[in-house]
């Protein structure tokens, strides 16, 4: 098995992570809505704080349904840009080019006669 094979094995597997996790999210939403629904008393600050809490309920299972939903289909479909991005390789050095080394600085470039350590013979 290459690299690649193991990366698109990886971006599958996570794009089947997020359809379910959009499936889970589909019934919290569900739950979100029975919980908007439910008829308390009216008129009270505890009926205000339970209508903004299954709003705000709502919105998160909406929000986080649609991601995992758009990004798992993404990456069960294929994921390209994704795979292009893990993928990358830098492009190597060219043996055949010259390149500045360390090694190939002439001895007279910089060498005051000194030692390492500042010792000098």
């Amino acid at each position: 098995m290459t690299k690649g094979d193991l990366i698109w094995v990886l971006i599958r597997g996570t794009g089947f992570l997020l359809a379910v996790r959009a499936l889970f999210s589909i019934k919290d939403l569900l739950h979100a809505l029975l919980q908007s629904s439910y008829d308390g008393p009216q008129g009270t600050d505890f009926a205000k704080l339970w209508a903004q809490t299954a709003l705000s309920n709502m919105a998160e299972a909406m929000i986080t349904a649609a991601f995992c939903l758009v990004v798992g289909v993404y990456l069960l479909r294929g994921g390209n840009w994704i795979f292009k991005l893990i993928n990358h390789v830098a492009p190597e050095r060219s043996n055949t080019t010259p390149h500045a080394d360390a090694r190939d600085v002439p001895a007279s470039a910089g060498d005051s006669g000194a030692r390492a350590g500042g010792r000098e013979r």
